[in-house]
């Protein structure tokens, strides 16, 4: 074991650090060459944790149901705080839950509504900046641009969006602070409650009209559940999508030759959102526990009953014995079979919407705002260990 390996696994806190820029790339390369799971400290060194940070282990481990129930996972990080959803569900129920909660998530919807709603948004929130020839883009356009597409969805009023991050990230993070995550749920409940109430007296062309109209398992889809999944989709799909366009933004104008290419060429924006989802991802690891009654042997490890565990989706991704030098952000890389959005049974249900949300945005800003360059970019860096984006991006294009 090399010793930057072994300090990188005892002095980082791999819940609690943030490891701004390409810290955090540098300590995932020390882990990896201790093995493909590394056993670190999380919460203070108070819990231990295998880390997956091997591509191979990890496509393994993500299709690995019997020793790494999905369901399970959720059941203690989110159902606490986010309620019951399909993702917390185990195999045979979650199979029966998530076609009638996901109607909008497929690929053919999702086209049909590019045109009609997605671009609309994006104009519309380059069009409150343009004229004042600088803005922070995390608060003006990344942090609202995939929840005002959210809303349209599913059939909720934008008069709060300044809120919505905040809200799903203390709903997510929840065990962080308590009281903010019950300050945050009160506020989202009195927000989403009164909607679908409306809903249930006057349906419209929706997502909460259509869960109203819909049975699951017999019974007509309650209130609760319906709530329930509404934070789902606020936290795990809006938010994570804002993050991937904060990154997006930041790797582009901090590589020119790759912005100057999608301003020039609009088919190089599908390249770069496709380089960006391997080279920083929103979510960089995701939480699992092992199996929750018995032992299991991974990767040449024992791993106790109901472990904590890390998929290490960003360290996958940057692996470099599956991707030629890994660290370079190409958009002519063309990457497949990446880890981003969880291969094998719990495949995030909205990769579809959120490719095509970071396309439409970039291919917006681009034509609109061909000039765009950041204040400080060195300063201004995507952060975090479990999700990763910047929390600011002034930028001009004055």
């Amino acid at each position: 074991m090399s010793q930057t390996a072994s300090e990188a696994g005892r002095s980082i806190d791999w819940y609690y650090d943030e490891l701004p820029g390409p810290d955090f790339a540098a300590a995932l390369h020390a882990l990896r060459a201790q093995s493909s799971v590394v056993r670190v400290h999380a919460l203070g060194g108070k819990l231990p944790v295998f880390y997956i940070v091997g591509y191979r282990a990890l496509a393994a481990a993500f299709r690995d149901g019997e020793r790494f129930p999905p369901g399970h996972a959720y059941q203690i990080i989110s159902k606490p705080y986010i309620g019951e959803t399909f993702m917390s569900m185990d195999e045979a129920r979650h199979r029966v839950w998530r076609p009638p909660m996901t109607p909008s998530f497929r690929r053919t919807v999702i086209d049909r509504i590019e045109e009609s709603d997605l671009v609309p948004i994006a104009h519309d929130l380059i069009d409150r900046i343009e004229s004042a020839g600088s803005a922070d883009l995390v608060p003006a356009f990344s942090h609202r641009f995939a929840f005002a597409i959210l809303c349209r969805q599913l059939g909720l009023p934008r008069d709060r969006e300044e809120h919505f991050y905040a809200w799903s990230m203390d709903l997510m993070f929840g065990g962080r602070d308590l009281d903010k995550s019950r300050a945050a749920d009160a506020a989202f409940t009195s927000f989403v409650e009164p909607v679908i109430e409306a809903r249930r007296r006057e349906p419209r062309d929706d997502v909460i009209s259509r869960w109203l109209a819909t049975e699951v398992e017999g019974e007509p889809i309650g209130a609760d559940a319906i709530l329930s999944h509404v934070r789902l989709f606020f936290t795990a799909g809006a938010t994570t999508t804002s993050d991937a366009l904060g990154n997006l933004i930041h790797a582009l104008l901090s590589h020119r030759d790759a912005w100057d290419a999608c301003v020039a060429e609009e088919s190089r924006c599908d390249d770069a959102v496709r380089e960006l989802l391997r080279w920083n991802p929103p979510v960089a690891a995701q939480p699992r526990f092992s199996h929750p009654d018995h032992a299991v042997e991974f990767e040449g490890l024992e791993i106790p009953a109901n472990s904590a565990l890390l998929f290490g989706i960003a360290a996958a991704n940057r692996d470099p014995e599956i991707f030629e030098a890994p660290d370079r952000f190409d958009i002519a890389r063309a990457p497949s079979e990446l880890m981003t959005f969880g291969p094998g049974l719990r495949t995030c249900p909205g990769m579809h919407l959120a490719q095509k949300n970071l396309r439409v945005a970039l291919r917006a800003l681009s034509q609109r705002l061909p000039r765009l360059r950041l204040v400080d970019p060195e300063k201004h860096v995507p952060r975090g260990i479990l999700l990763r984006g910047p929390a600011s991006l002034p930028a001009r294009w004055g």
